[in-house]
C-alpha cells in the first residue's frame, strides 16, 4: 500500500536521512531520558554510546591477576582489619575470582581457595607485595593498564580498587588459617548470624523524615555525599504507579497530583494502588520470576499443564490479600498437609493449589518420573535460592565450595522432597503408551472427591464396555459384518463360470455392496472415534470433569535418602536422616513425625521469626524492585560468594520490622515508598558521580528501563486496549489430541490483550516477545533480570503488528480527546510520559504532524487518511521512544 511508502518517505525527510532503526535505537535503547527523545531531534545531534574498544590480548601468565590475594604471615591486625577484609576484600574475590580460581579450578596455575595455594601463586608468580600496592600486579590489573585488565568482563568500581590498594598497603592481612577454616569462616558469615536488634541512627541535620532516611543519611554523610532533591510530582507519580501496579498513571490522576502533591495526597495514591487488583499482578510476576513459573512441564516434548495457572492465580491473590509472607511460604511448601488437617475450611482448594510451587519443578526426559533426581534437585535449589538466598545445587555431588552446606545437608532435604508425591503432566510416553497423567490433586476434600472419582472410574469402565458393545451390536457394525459376508460370497460366485452379462451384473452388485459397506463402516467409525476420544480424555485427565484438579503435590511414602556419590542415584552411599542444613538449625533440628515427609516441619523452620535468612531475603527482594538493586546486590545469594550488604543495619532493621508487622509485604511497601530516599530525583551531580558512580549509597534515584511485561502493558493501556479481567484457561488443544514428541514438541503463542502476567509461558520455547525484551528464563530461578540493548528490539518496534495496532489505537484516542491539536499533544504526553508537555516539544510535534500529513497528501491520500496516518506515526514515535520505556 502507498501509505507505507509515504511513512518511509516522510521519516527520511524529517529525520535527516537516518534509518528508522537508528532513530528507534537512539530513542528506545539508550539508558536515561534523552533530550528530545520524542521531539524529533535528528540522529546526528543525539548522544550515542561509543563502542567499547577491545582489550589487548592477555598473556596467559597474567590472565589470573584479578584473582590474586596473599596470606599474610604477620600477626592479626585486630577486629578492624578482619572486618575490612571480610566485608570489602573477600566478597570481591569470591564474586569476581573464585569461578576461575576457586575449588577445583586453577586457571593460569592459580588457586585462591587456601592459604597454601595463594602463597604458591600462579604462572606469573606473586601478585601482591604486602605493604607496596604500586608494585603489586594485582593493583595494576584492576587499574586496567595496557597489558593487565582484570576482571575481564567488567571493571571494578573506583571504590573497590581503592579498597584493594588500602588492603595491600596495610600488609594484605588475611585471617590466620586453621584446619576448619572454611566452615568456621562460613558460619561466621554475616547472613548466617541472627538478625540484629538495630537502633535507628540519630540525624543531626534534622532532614531525614523516616527511619529509612536516617540509615541512608548516615552513609551519605560518611562518604561526603549530598542527596538529590525530591522528584517533581509527575515523575514521582509515574514511578510509583509502575513500581506498585506496573501500569502508567491516567492523565486525570497526574493532573490531580500535580495540583496537590501533599503527603496526604501521596498516601492516598499509595493506598489506592495497594488496593488495586493490578498490584497483585505486578508483584506476583516478581515472585513468579523467582519460582520459575511456566505453563509447561519442561520435558523433552514440553507438555502443557493447563492447571498450572491455578498456582499463578494463587500468587496474585496472595499479594492482593497481603497474605502474611510466612503463611505464603508454608502454604507453598505444605499447603496440602494444612488443607488435609482442616478439610472443612473454605480455603482448602487454595492451599492445595499453592503447592504448585513444588509441582512446577522441571521434568526431564520422556517417561513418568524419569531422571527424577534432577527434578528433586530443581525443587531443592529453587527453595534455597527463593527462600534462603543460597545455592544448594552443587552440594548434590560434593560439599559446597564456599558456603557451609554439606552433601549430607543436601540429602537431608532430598529425603523430604523424595517423600512427596509429585504429579506427572504427561510427555511423549503419554502418546506412545497411552499413559494417563498421574497424581494431579483434587481441589475438593477427600469426602467430596472420592465418590466423584469412583463415579469417574465407573464412567470409564462403562465407556469401554459401550465401545465393545458398539463394535459388536451396533446396527452399523452388524451391517458391516453382513455385507462382509455377502461380499465374500459374491466374490466367490463371480469367480465361477458364466456369460459376460452375468459377470457384469455380479460386478455391479459387488460394487453396490462395497459402497454400502463403506458407508456403514464410516458411520460406525465416526461413533467409535467420538467414544474413544472421550475415553482418552477421561483417562488422560486422570479424573472426571466434575472433579477440579490442581498441578499440586501430596504426601508420598516417607523415607530417608541415601547420599548419591557424585550425584548419581546408581551409586548410593550412607542414608541421611531427613532434616535441614545443620549450620542453620541453631542447635534445634526439626523433628519429623512418623508418617510425614517433613515438608510442614521444613516450612515451619523456614518461617521461624528468628530465622537468620528468610526475612532478610524477602526484604531485600522488595527493596530491589523499588530501587532497581537490592541492599544485597545478589538477591538469591546471601552466602559467601554473594555481595555484602551496602547498608547492613538498614537491612536488619527492615527485616525485624517486617516480622514485627506480621510479615506484611504491603506495610513494607509503605515504609519504602514514603521515604525521601525513594522519592528522590534521578538527576546528575558530577561530584557525587565521581565519588559514587554506581549510586551504592542512594544519593539519587536510579532511572531504569521497564521490564518486558510493563512495556507491553503500558502500550495496551495508552492504546485503550488493555483487558483488565483476570485470564482464564489458556486455549490449549483438546487433551485427546495431545501427541507431541521430543522431535515435534509443543509450541504455541496465544494472542491476548490481557496483562502480560497472563501470557502462556513455555519452558523449552520461550515467548518471542518476552525473550526479546529480557523476560525471565522459566527453567531457572531468576533473581534479577538483565536489561540488554540489541538491534532486534528496534526491529520488533518497527515491524511488529502489535506495536502498530497500539499506536493506531493511541492515535485514535488522541484525536478523540480534543478538537485542538495542542490539547491532543498535551493529553498524549500525560498518557505516554506521565508529565506535561513543554512548549517547544509541542511546537516540534505540530511541525512533524503537518509535514507528515502533507507528504501523505502528495502521495494521494485524502485529508482524513493523511491526518489519521500522521497521528498514528506520531503515536508510534511516542511509544517507541526512550522516555516511554524508562522510569525516572
Amino acid at each position: 500500500m502507498i501509505a507505507s511508502r509515504r511513512v518511509a518517505a516522510t521519516t527520511r525527510t524529517l529525520l535527516s536521512a537516518s534509518s528508522v532503526q537508528d532513530v528507534l535505537l537512539a530513542n528506545l535503547l539508550l539508558p536515561g531520558r534523552i533530550a528530545g527523545a520524542a521531539t524529533f531531534v535528528p540522529p546526528t545531534q543525539r548522544r550515542h554510546f561509543a563502542p567499547t574498544r577491545n582489550a589487548p590480548p592477555m598473556k596467559p601468565a597474567v590472565a589470573m591477576l584479578m584473582t590474586l590475594a596473599v596470606a599474610s604471615t604477620a600477626p592479626a591486625h585486630g577486629n578492624d582489619a578482619e572486618t575490612f577484609f571480610e566485608t570489602r576484600i573477600r566478597p570481591v574475590l569470591a564474586t569476581k575470582c573464585f569461578k576461575c580460581h576457586g575449588g577445583e579450578t586453577d586457571s593460569s596455575g592459580l588457586r585462591v581457595d587456601s592459604r597454601e595455594a595463594l602463597l604458591q601463586g600462579g604462572d606469573s608468580g606473586a601478585a601482591v607485595v604486602p605493604g607496596d600496592a604500586a608494585a603489586s600486579l594485582l593493583v595494576q590489573a584492576i587499574r586496567r593498564g595496557e597489558d593487565l585488565q582484570m576482571p575481564p568482563e567488567e571493571a571494578l568500581t573506583a571504590e573497590q580498587v581503592a579498597d584493594f590498594e588500602r588492603w595491600i598497603a596495610d600488609g594484605a592481612y588475611w585471617p590466620a588459617a586453621t584446619a576448619g577454616e572454611p566452615a568456621m569462616q562460613a558460619e561466621r558469615h554475616w547472613a548466617f548470624e541472627p538478625v540484629r536488634e538495630v537502633s535507628i541512627p540519630a540525624d543531626p541535620s534534622g532532614t531525614a523524615e523516616t527511619p529509612i532516611d536516617r540509615f541512608i543519611q548516615t552513609t551519605l554523610t560518611e562518604h561526603g555525599l549530598h542527596p538529590q532533591p525530591a522528584a517533581d510530582p509527575a515523575t514521582l507519580l509515574r514511578r510509583l504507579f509502575f513500581d506498585l501496579v506496573g501500569l502508567p498513571p491516567e492523565p486525570q490522576a497526574i493532573e490531580a497530583f500535580v495540583r496537590d502533591p501533599s503527603p496526604a495526597a501521596y498516601d492516598a495514591v499509595v493506598e489506592r494502588l495497594l488496593a488495586s487488583p493490578a498490584y497483585g499482578e505486578r508483584w506476583g510476576r516478581h515472585w513468579m520470576d523467582v519460582v520459575r513459573y511456566a505453563d509447561t512441564a519442561g520435558d523433552n516434548a514440553d507438555y502443557p499443564v493447563p492447571e498450572a495457572r491455578l498456582y499463578r492465580d494463587y500468587i496474585i491473590d496472595a499479594f492482593n490479600d497481603d497474605k502474611p509472607y510466612d503463611q505464603f511460604l508454608r502454604e507453598q511448601l505444605a499447603g496440602d498437609i494444612l488443607a488435609q488437617r482442616e478439610p472443612q475450611k473454605a480455603n482448602y482448594a487454595e492451599r492445595v493449589a499453592a503447592t504448585g510451587y513444588l509441582a512446577l519443578s522441571r521434568r526431564y526426559a520422556t517417561g513418568p518420573y524419569e531422571l527424577w533426581h534432577l527434578t528433586l534437585e530443581d525443587a531443592i535449589d529453587t527453595t534455597g535460592r527463593a527462600v534462603l538466598g543460597l545455592s544448594l545445587r552443587c552440594a548434590r555431588c560434593h560439599d559446597h565450595k564456599f558456603d557451609p552446606v554439606t552433601t549430607e545437608d543436601y540429602y537431608a532435604l532430598y529425603g523430604i522432597f523424595a517423600s512427596t508425591q509429585f504429579p506427572w503432566a504427561g510427555a511423549e510416553e503419554l502418546q506412545s503408551k497411552s499413559l494417563p497423567r498421574q497424581h494431579f490433586q483434587p481441589l475438593l476434600p477427600p469426602e467430596k472427591a472420592e465418590p466423584l472419582l469412583a463415579a469417574g472410574n465407573e464412567a470409564i469402565a462403562a465407556l469401554e464396555a459401550a465401545i465393545e458393545r458398539t463394535n459388536r451390536d451396533d446396527p452399523d457394525a452388524q451391517r458391516v459384518a453382513q455385507l462382509d459376508a455377502q461380499l465374500k460370497a459374491g466374490t466367490a460366485n463371480s469367480a465361477g463360470e458364466g456369460d459376460r452379462g452375468q459377470a457384469e451384473a455380479a460386478k455391479n452388485e459387488l460394487a453396490a455392496l462395497e459402497q454400502q459397506r463403506s458407508e456403514a463402516q464410516r458411520r460406525l467409525q465416526s461413533k467409535l472415534d467420538k467414544m474413544n476420544a472421550r475415553l482418552r480424555a477421561l483417562k488422560r485427565r486422570g479424573a472426571p470433569d466434575d472433579v477440579p484438579l490442581a498441578y499440586a503435590v501430596t504426601e508420598g511414602q516417607p523415607a530417608d535418602a541415601a547420599v548419591q556419590h557424585a550425584g548419581e542415584p546408581s551409586d548410593p552411599g550412607e542414608v541421611v536422616p531427613r532434616g535441614v542444613p545443620k549450620f542453620l538449625d541453631g542447635g534445634r533440628p526439626i523433628e519429623i513425625p512418623a508418617g510425614s515427609s517433613g515438608r510442614l516441619e521444613l516450612a515451619r523452620w523456614l518461617t521461624r521469626p528468628d530465622h537468620p535468612l528468610t526475612a532478610r531475603v524477602m526484604v531485600n527482594r522488595v527493596w530491589q524492585h523499588h530501587f532497581g538493586k537490592g541492599l544485597v546486590g545478589t538477591p538469591s545469594d546471601l552466602g559467601l560468594r554473594g555481595e555484602p550488604p551496602t547498608h547492613p543495619q538498614l537491612l536488619d532493621w527492615l527485616a525485624r520490622q517486617f516480622v514485627a508487622d506480621g510479615w506484611s509485604i504491603k506495610n513494607l511497601h509503605r515504609r519504602i515508598v514514603r521515604s525521601q530516599t525513594y522519592q528522590r530525583a534521578s538527576g546528575h551531580d558530577a561530584e557525587a558521580e565521581a565519588r559514587d558512580p554506581a549510586n551504592r549509597w542512594y544519593w539519587r534515584f536510579d532511572r531504569r528501563r521497564l521490564e518486558a511485561e510493563a512495556i507491553r502493558d503500558a502500550m495496551l493501556t495508552v492504546g485503550g486496549n488493555l483487558d483488565r479481567r483476570p485470564a482464564s484457561e489458556h486455549p490449549f488443544p483438546p487433551m485427546a489430541d495431545w501427541g507431541w514428541t521430543q522431535h515435534t514438541p509443543f509450541k504455541a503463542v496465544y494472542p491476548s490483550q490481557r496483562r502480560s502476567v497472563y501470557l502462556m509461558t513455555q519452558r523449552l520455547i520461550r515467548h518471542p516477545y518476552l525473550a526479546l525484551f529480557d523476560g525471565p528464563d522459566p527453567n531457572v530461578s531468576t533473581a534479577k533480570r538483565t536489561s540488554a540493548t540489541v538491534p532486534p528490539q528496534a526491529l520488533f518496534l518497527m515491524n511488529n503488528p502489535f506495536v502498530a495496532e497500539q499506536a493506531a489505537a493511541f492515535a485514535d484516542r488522541m484525536r478523540a480527546s480534543s478538537e485542538k491539536a495542542r490539547d491532543r499533544i498535551a493529553w498524549a504526553y500525560l498518557s505516554a510520559y506521565g508529565r506535561p508537555v513543554k512548549s517547544d516539544e509541542c511546537d516540534r510535534a505540530l511541525a512533524y504532524l503537518d509535514a507528515f500529513a502533507a507528504e501523505s497528501a502528495s502521495a494521494g491520500a485524502t485529508r482524513e487518511e493523511a491526518q489519521r496516518e500522521a497521528w498514528a506515526s506520531y503515536a508510534r514515535v511516542l511509544l517507541t521512544s526512550n522516555e516511554f520505556v524508562y522510569v525516572e
